[in-house]
């Protein structure tokens, strides 16, 4: 597969190049130069992979490699992601079951197995985007060999915004054919990218309120470029980089503002119905979620409650409750080292 950029039409590089630079030589990010495309039966036969299998198809659709599902074994283990079933037909993709708890530890591992001598010892951020939709396939194929979801059935995918890899790997993944259906891209109190979908205007220039997720806590998410150049191409990317430059507010036309919304929904969750969250959903379900997990599952049933739906949906957690250890034991009203037990236990 070949990239361009984001800010560039003119020159093509390749997989690799994607693979080491977070960003081109004009500043641009890298985006896949074609889209792939798979038919039908292919579709079903990824789907029907092991989950490293797939994932490992994946990958090297996207970076010209040769891994076998034991590259991937070998790097992450054999279950680095698991599925955890809760009522109301949602499922919960646990992405951190790893040494270092997050998806991150994915990320980096995976990369290293496909990284070409003499490349930098960094990695891009488009494979931390390529890792998530290769992921996504995996868990997808995991829902329907289990019953959870019927062949082709769309499922929403619920993520926390931050610097927006998560939401872009769920808008990729699904124009590659994944049959996600609307994407819920889930806030804290900084609510910026809230203010572009409904209000059609992006601060550039404002200033982020620190909460206890950190994560979540941007302005200008880095890859909501990529999702401007999807809806817009070069020229809309041009319009954005200039409000950029000068801290200024960008304002897509209706045009493009309607394509940036379609398939895709803003959720806001304030710091108390997150840690709120937690607490109901150990009550009642007995499942203990760390706090970004908590935001995703509080955004998404704002969102149902909006839309009126109650079809399958999926929860992408990045970072398991041991990441965040004092939030979670603060919103179960328990010490640090009794929470660390019970975590223990799990």
């Amino acid at each position: 597969m070949l990239y361009v950029t984001t800010r560039n039409s003119k020159d093509a590089y390749t997989a690799h190049r994607a693979l080491c630079e977070r960003r081109g030589p004009d500043g641009g990010l890298y985006v896949p130069f074609r889209r792939p495309s798979f038919t039908p039966d292919e579709m079903g036969s990824l789907l029907q992979m092991p989950f490293n299998a797939c994932v490992a198809a994946l990958i090297n659709k996207m970076f010209n490699t040769r891994l076998t599902s034991w590259d991937i074994d070998f790097a992450v283990g054999r279950n680095p992601v698991r599925l955890h079933a809760m009522s109301h037909r949602i499922t919960v993709g646990e992405c951190w079951h790893n040494p270092e708890g997050e998806i991150a530890f994915l990320v980096r591992k995976i990369a290293d197995r496909i990284r070409v001598k003499g490349y930098p010892e960094t990695i891009g951020d488009w494979p931390e985007i390529g890792v998530r939709i290769a992921v996504l396939f995996g868990i997808f194929g995991q829902m329907h060999r289990s019953g959870a979801v019927r062949n082709g059935q769309r499922v929403d995918v619920a993520v926390v915004s931050g610097d927006f890899s998560a939401p872009m790997a769920a808008w990729y993944a699904r124009s590659w054919g994944l049959p996600i259906g609307n994407i819920v891209c889930c806030c804290n109190e900084n609510s910026f990218v809230w203010e572009l979908f409904h209000h059609g205007e992006l601060r550039t220039g404002a200033a982020a309120s620190f909460t206890a997720l950190p994560d979540a806590d941007t302005v200008v998410p880095v890859s909501l470029e990529r999702l401007l150049f999807g809806c817009g191409g070069y020229a809309e990317t041009h319009k954005y980089v200039e409000a950029l430059r000068c801290g200024g507010v960008y304002r897509p036309n209706d045009v493009i503002l309607s394509r940036i919304r379609s398939g895709m929904d803003i959720s806001v969750v304030s710091g108390s119905r997150t840690k709120s969250a937690i607490m109901n959903v150990w009550r009642s379900h007995g499942y203990l979620m760390g706090p970004y997990t908590a935001l995703s599952y509080t955004g998404l049933l704002d969102y149902r409650s909006r839309a009126g739906e109650s079809g399958p949906a999926l929860i992408l957690a990045e970072k398991g409750p041991a990441k965040d250890m004092k939030t979670v034991a603060g919103a179960m009203g328990i010490p640090e080292e009794e929470m660390r037990q019970r975590i223990d236990l799990l």
